[in-house]
């Protein structure tokens, strides 16, 4: 679906894209604000067409907002959604008196970075001895979220409406450790509430009997429905490939990598699998490539491995509103250097050289290929 709108809110033309949002926690602020930049840049002469979006977790929800925003009345109302509902989030935080408040700001504790804080310590403990179904008070705190900035209408909307961004949900089977990729027309509360369910955070959340956890373990974007839809794929990722100052030394410091790779992974596979049939096409002349149903696919990514490394993974869990607001701040600036250095690559080459930058922001970025 075409970001830029006319006065009657029907979208324009312009280069076809597929955004894959990675899924981080509250680090989906960052998320949240390389979408408004995004959205905003329409009225700035840069408008693209967003043909399909996939996400996991709070990736999946940013994804959902943004797709029902502009099935709805396009990039005005998906930036209003994904505000509403980040700020919803921050007041639902302070509401249930988040632990980790007091150490989501520069301080003592190593500025943004609160894994030592002693909210997080605290939280850490009584995770080892209890989970969710141990709580006698449990109340599901995602679901009233989701619902009070998405509502019936909205989802019906998206999942009826031609002509709406295909969003594309992933989630993970518990019983047969599959991924599971929910779309239109069976989007819903539960099904993104599926999608973010950290078993050590929230009781499993079952969608037409089945159970599942969160979507980042296998799917963390799905790249795989999206290049039917687009040959240029813009990744934002939130969980840092790339971190100088390795190997970790302390017991939190390998959890946290040990974090990062694992919700990484299946992406990485996923990118060099579609390279892979990228440098097949490149290595046959254009005609026989033009008769294969595989299409050359252009990769963009927007990331900042280096800022996000600072804020260690306890913060995800944060819900203050100036840790929020920061990362959508970085979020905002990070697109806008990328709008005005790759957007004049959609649709005519990959601003991303899958081989040498994905694992090193530093490198220089190229060219390359993708299957549909």
């Amino acid at each position: 679906m075409a970001i830029e709108e006319s006065p009657s809110g029907v979208q324009q033309s312009g280069p076809k894209v597929a955004l894959a949002l990675q899924g981080g926690g509250s680090h989906g602020a960052f998320t949240w604000g390389v979408l408004d930049r995004l959205l905003e840049s329409t009225s700035q002469g840069t408008p693209f067409n967003i043909e399909a979006i996939s996400g996991a977790s709070a990736g999946g929800i940013n994804a959902a907002l943004c797709a029902a925003g502009l099935a709805n009345g396009g990039a005005t109302k998906a930036r209003e959604m994904l505000r509403a509902f980040w700020e919803a989030v921050s007041r639902a935080g302070t509401l249930a008196g988040n632990a980790l408040f007091g150490f989501s700001e520069p301080g003592p504790f190593g500025g943004w970075n609160i894994d030592w804080s002693p909210g997080a310590i605290l939280t850490e403990v009584v995770g080892l001895v209890a989970s969710p179904y141990d709580n006698p008070f449990y109340r599901d705190p995602l679901g009233p979220l989701i619902r009070s900035t998405v509502s019936e209408t909205d989802l019906a909307t998206l999942n009826t409406k031609s002509g709406a961004p295909q969003l594309f949900i992933c989630a993970t089977n518990v019983r047969t450790n599959e991924r599971a990729i929910f779309t239109q027309p069976e989007i819903s509360v539960e099904v993104l509430r599926a999608s973010a369910c950290l078993p050590s955070e929230f009781r499993t959340v079952e969608v037409n009997g089945v159970p599942y956890w969160d979507g980042g373990y296998l799917g963390n974007p799905p790249l795989a429905p999206l290049i039917a839809h687009a040959q240029d794929l813009i990744l934002i990722l939130v969980n840092p490939f790339v971190r100088h100052d390795m190997p970790p030394k302390n017991a939190r410091g390998i959890l946290e990598r040990l974090n990062e790779i694992g919700f990484n992974a299946s992406v990485v596979l996923e990118i060099n699998a579609i390279e892979a049939v990228n440098r097949v096409l490149d290595s046959v002349d254009e005609k026989a490539a033009s008769k294969s149903r595989f299409k050359t696919v252009r990769f963009h990514l927007i990331r900042d491995d280096d800022f996000l490394a600072k804020f260690g993974f306890v913060s995800k869990s944060s819900t203050s509103w100036p840790l929020l607001k920061t990362l959508f701040e970085r979020g905002r600036e990070v697109a806008d250097v990328w709008l005005k250095k790759d957007y004049a690559n959609l649709g005519q080459a990959s601003s991303l050289n899958v081989k040498d930058s994905l694992l090193d922001p530093t490198l220089k970025q190229g060219s390359g290929p993708h299957a549909q």
